[in-house]
């Protein structure tokens, strides 16, 4: 029997198709068998073409992104088709040929029988013959009826070797020789291993253990490898593994450790960098042998590839993935500490507290498997605050040690010191009663001595915890003065604590807790919502900052008091802004007056007070040089737009030009000059205009930020015209033509581009400016206004 594989379309399709075909001989006649398979049933069809030959048409409701080629062979002709999100295989047969649905397999049912019901199946068969290759091709008219078989349904044979003989349990040597080489692979001898596993093959080439055998050397092979071991880089690297290994696939494609070997390939890709062919073998174990724990483990070093890549997000995701799909303890224990390495590293401590303690509580073995790794672990976690999970795994090492070990004496005292700092009371002071007695004399004797001595006053009930939980419990039991005391208490720990928020959460039952100690009550809460206010200064939370101010009834002069009035500006506390520079006004420190006088301003200028900054402006101005101090830019503004709010244009300008000294070339000034020009365009006062438009363009073009364009060129632009510069009219349009503008500004440039240029006599300029004006797509009236000055041109 020959067999041709003609296609296989992939997973990533939506579906698995397969089309082989299958030929032979029989007494001499050749025939083949066209297999059609597929995970959904499909529909095939006879469409008749006479003179007994046929073409069959099998549909599918799915379509394949990738076109296919048509296939020509000897027998038959393939071809593949797509209509209406449909998909076609066309089998047009050179022989005579039959249809035949393959509906089960006959072991899988008591009840054989030729009849077909159904029109869908996942297999079909085309039999394709020039001779009728069994017997004679006439068909006897009879009764049509089912062939029962009513016990084993499968056939039952015993256990074949690779040459589907009955294999023989007799005593061997060759069983001495596997049992030999699986215990010097659990005893870690790999070179060992390696080199006897293949005289033992050579030796019994036929034996029933030979996959083992060379599985156990492809396992040594990459143990030495992931060991790093110099003495046998020169001998063996990944290629090495993956060439044995897929050997190993070939020959014993059916063995049940496939999966283990599969996954040993794919670990090689990833160590090369391969990720191509690691795709490909994970794809393989994913698919086909999903619940096996070498799949799973494959996941793992895949995800730990993606981590190092910097693809953390999906590493976590398929560390997480096996964690809980994982039906081995071992590796979902490996997944778990996995993510456990992650999330600390991540900061995310509790997540790794979270995972950790899994293994904990339900395989705390597997941290035995590799004790320098579980331990380099437990002191990463101790190093990041976590002690109460450290100590655990420090504790699961140590049951496993023995006093002669070299790191026994130091997993004692880290046991005992990391449950101290982790306030676990009980099992630390028994951990470092423990080393004491055990370890007398010992290296870290001071040390775990004074851990004991620290304790001695946690169990004198001077652990914050305790406390709070012993306050708690006075509060719920007592409903006298001793629970207001605990009250009181708990109070004053939080606050100890600087758990602001916590005493805050509590004012009621401080309040009903007051009495005579009213005075205090207050202070608490006061200590408390003031801290909190602080806070929220210092990290710029002004709304939170004038919240507490305002719930707790706060003297905003108790923090900085610049800050303050900062906060309520920005959270429109204008009134409150407002006094509170009338107080600090008042100062004799003249420099302290002079900054209050310019918040003063500010504050004013919110409270829409224009005259009254004008009649204060003078003295914080005045105040300013005399101190030689250069004034508030905020407050200065604000002088300027109240002159100008009260049309009093020529302080303004006194004001601006003060600005424009004081703060050369800043961005800011922009806003101001804009103002003048606005002002200057509103009275037709084209000196101002184009002075102070052109002070606007030189800043938007030294910042590179064009706020005010395009409307300050226009006007700049006008204000030219009118003062007959028409070259620097020119010249100011072409520059803003080299903006970025929309459609009607661009049309509008270009207009007044040809405008002037028309002026200077350059009608050729002005034609080809009419023209880019009219080419805008856009349409819009300065579009228009163009296209007809165009007409008008020669």
């Amino acid at each position: 029997m020959k067999k041709l594989l003609l296609l296989v379309l992939a997973i990533s399709e939506l579906f698995s198709l397969t089309i082989s075909l299958n030929s032979a001989k029989e007494n001499n006649t050749p025939y083949a068998v066209l297999h059609i398979q597929d995970i959904e049933p499909l529909d095939c069809q006879i469409i008749p073409q006479g003179l007994e030959k046929q073409v069959y048409l099998c549909q599918f409701k799915k379509i394949v992104k990738a076109p296919i080629e048509a296939k020509k062979m000897k027998l038959v002709e393939i071809d593949f088709l797509e209509k209406e999100k449909e998909f076609f295989i066309k089998i047009e047969p050179k022989v005579y040929s039959k249809l035949i649905p393959v509906k089960t397999a006959l072991y899988e049912n008591p009840e054989v029988t030729n009849k077909h019901e159904e029109k869908s199946y996942k297999h079909w068969t085309i039999l394709l013959y020039e001779n009728i290759p069994f017997g004679d091709a006439k068909s006897i008219d009879g009764i049509d009826f089912p062939v029962i078989y009513p016990k084993e349904v499968k056939p039952y044979v015993g256990a074949l070797d690779l040459n589907g003989a009955p294999i023989s349990y007799a005593q061997s040597q060759d069983i001495k020789e596997y049992l030999d080489l699986k215990k010097l692979y659990e005893q870690k001898k790999y070179q060992d291993v390696i080199e006897d596993s293949l005289k033992a093959v050579k030796l019994y080439p036929e034996t029933i253990f030979k996959s083992e055998m060379l599985l156990y050397r492809i396992k040594a092979i990459d143990a030495i490898l992931d060991q790093e071991d110099n003495r046998f880089a020169d001998n063996f690297d990944r290629s090495d593994v993956i060439k044995e290994a897929k050997e190993w696939t070939r020959t014993f494609s059916s063995n049940e450790n496939l999966p283990e070997v599969l996954m040993i390939i794919a670990k090689s890709y990833i160590k090369m960098g391969q990720k191509s062919d690691a795709n490909y073998f994970l794809d393989i174990l994913i698919s086909e042998h999903d619940e096996s724990e070498f799949t799973k483990k494959a996941i793992l070093l895949f995800a730990d590839s993606l981590y190092n890549s910097r693809q953390q997000d999906r590493a976590i995701k398929l560390y997480k993935d096996v964690l809980y799909s994982a039906k081995d303890l071992d590796v979902a224990a490996e997944a778990a500490v996995r993510l456990v390495d992650k999330q600390v590293d991540n900061g995310k401590k509790e997540d790794a507290r979270e995972y950790l303690l899994k293994v904990l509580n339900a395989n705390e073995k597997y941290l035995l498997k590799d004790k320098p790794a579980s331990y380099a672990l437990a002191d990463k976690l101790a190093n990041r605050g976590l002690y109460d999970i450290a100590a655990r795994v420090a504790d699961v090492l140590y049951k496993d040690s023995k006093k002669t070990d070299d790191n026994a004496e130091k997993l004692a005292r880290d046991v005992a010191v990391w449950y101290a700092k982790a306030n676990e009371i009980t099992p630390a002071y028994e951990k470092l009663q423990h080393y004491l007695s055990e370890y007398k004399n010992g290296e870290y004797e001071s040390e775990v001595q004074e851990t004991l001595d620290e304790l001695f006053f946690e169990l004198k009930e001077t652990n914050e915890t305790k406390l709070a939980n012993y306050y708690d419990e006075l509060i719920q039991k007592y409903q006298n003065k001793i629970g207001d005391k605990a009250v009181v208490e708990k109070a004053k720990l939080l606050l100890s604590q600087k758990k602001y928020k916590e005493v805050l959460q509590m004012q009621n039952a401080l309040l009903r807790a007051a009495d005579d100690n009213n005075t205090q009550i207050n202070d608490i809460v006061n200590q408390a919502a003031s801290a909190l206010t602080q806070g929220n200064i210092e990290e710029n939370n002004c709304l939170g900052a004038v919240k507490y101010i305002e719930d707790y009834k706060l003297e905003e002069h108790s923090f900085e008091a610049n800050k303050v009035f900062e906060c309520l500006i920005r959270s429109s506390r204008f009134i409150r802004a407002k006094e509170l520079s009338e107080m600090k006004i008042t100062s004799k420190d003249l420099n302290e007056k002079r900054v209050w006088l310019e918040n003063y301003i500010i504050s004013l200028y919110h409270l829409n007070q224009y005259s009254k900054v004008i009649e204060v402006s003078d003295d914080a101005l005045k105040l300013s040089q005399i101190q030689k101090k250069k004034p508030n830019y905020e407050s200065t503004k604000d002088i300027f737009f109240s002159y100008m709010k009260e049309k009093k244009l020529d302080k303004a300008l006194e004001i601006a030009s003060l600005i424009e000294k004081n703060w050369v070339d800043d961005f800011k000034n922009s806003d101001i000059f804009n103002e003048i020009v606005k002002e200057a365009t509103d009275t037709q006062d084209d000196l101002l205009l184009s002075k102070y438009a052109k002070k606007v363009i030189d800043l938007q073009n030294k910042h590179k930020k064009y706020v005010q364009t395009p409307i300050v060129e226009f006007n700049y632009i006008n204000a030219l015209k009118r003062l007959k510069k028409d070259k620097e009219a020119l010249s100011v349009a072409k520059d803003l033509l080299q903006k970025k503008l929309e459609p009607k500004d661009m049309s509008r440039a270009f207009y007044y581009a040809a405008e002037v240029s028309l002026k200077l006599g350059d009608t050729k300029g002005a034609k080809e400016y009419f023209q880019k004006c009219s080419d805008v797509k856009e349409d819009n009236s300065w579009k228009d206004i163009c296209a007809q000055n165009l007409k008008l041109l020669p």
